[in-house]
């Protein structure tokens, strides 16, 4: 069971780049809508004169993108150490196929079709080098918990 565990947290701590990265692509996305909101042509006109809204959110909006803003710079940073957290680790493997797998994969961002095309590899053979860079990994990580 602590095997299972420890893979488990393998996968997390490899996994967690992108898991930032999407983080950050949810709130660009709202953050990027609450902005169009503050455009002129988010207001709404009056026959007699240019208003806003007779219930005025731009203040509210504007700070709340404000707090996105730095959200979205934490967690670039977050990724960032975290990047340089695995790409440490990465360079413990002695197997450069494996290494390079899993720095496309987990860290590039690329499909497992995109790294076995590149490598010149079958798909089949990318994933079990992948799985055994994995597995190398695991072991590593539970050497530095213990």
């Amino acid at each position: 069971m602590d095997d299972l565990m420890d893979l488990k947290e393998t996968y997390e701590f490899l996994l967690s780049p992108r898991r930032i990265a999407d983080e950050i692509w949810r709130k660009d996305i709202r953050r990027r809508e609450l902005r169009a909101c503050l455009l002129p042509a988010a207001i709404t006109y009056d026959k007699d004169k240019v208003q806003t809204t007779p219930e005025d959110h731009m203040a509210e909006t504007m700070a709340e993108v404000a707090d996105l803003d730095a959200e979205i710079e934490i967690l670039r940073r977050r990724r960032a150490r975290q990047i340089h957290l695995i790409s440490g680790a990465l360079d413990q493997l002695e197997d450069g196929r494996e290494k390079a797998i899993l720095e496309a994969y987990y860290i590039g961002r690329k499909s497992m079709n995109e790294i076995a095309e590149h490598m010149s590899y079958s798909l089949q053979h990318a994933y079990r080098l992948k799985k055994d860079g994995v597995e190398k990994m695991r072991k590593m990580r539970k050497a530095y918990v213990v």
